[in-house]
């Protein structure tokens, strides 16, 4: 059994989602969130905390606008979840997934994870310190 909070990711993912209202319908995979939501149900179902090739499908396309303040609060909440693995980090982990599709949403692509929270911000901040500093300030309001 692995130590995910599923509960929370899916309320985070959930909060992302744009809903019927601006998508009419669930794009599912065509969609950043859609797709982390189903590699999240995906793992939940089969008690699985890696998915071979979850990166590799992240649908790039996606440029609708989502709200900034509660993608960032996401990765936030997300980062918490993420043992800082560090040399053992692997791409494929659900918490990875998730988090690359997210800063997808906000930076236009994904960042390579080196298994740290603090090198991560680290990195990010480097590239923009003002999202930098917004994950960092969410990051340490979560309990």
């Amino acid at each position: 059994m692995n130590n995910i909070n599923y509960d929370a990711l899916i309320n985070d993912l959930s909060k992302c989602c744009l809903d019927d209202v601006y998508c009419q319908s669930c794009q599912g995979n065509n969609c950043l969130i859609g797709y982390a939501k189903n590699q999240l149900m995906y793992a939940l179902k089969n008690n699985e905390e890696f998915i071979d090739g979850g990166l590799e499908y992240l649908p790039l396309f996606d440029v609708k606008t989502y709200d900034e303040d509660v993608v960032l609060k996401s990765i936030g909440n997300i980062l918490k979840q993420c043992r800082n693995c560090k040399t053992y980090h692997d791409e494929d982990c659900i918490i990875n997934i998730i988090r690359s599709a997210l800063e997808i949403i906000i930076l236009g692509e994904s960042h390579e994870y080196e298994g740290s929270v603090l090198m991560y911000l680290a990195a990010i901040s480097k590239e923009n310190p003002e999202v930098a500093m917004k994950i960092k300030q969410y990051f340490d309001e979560v309990r």
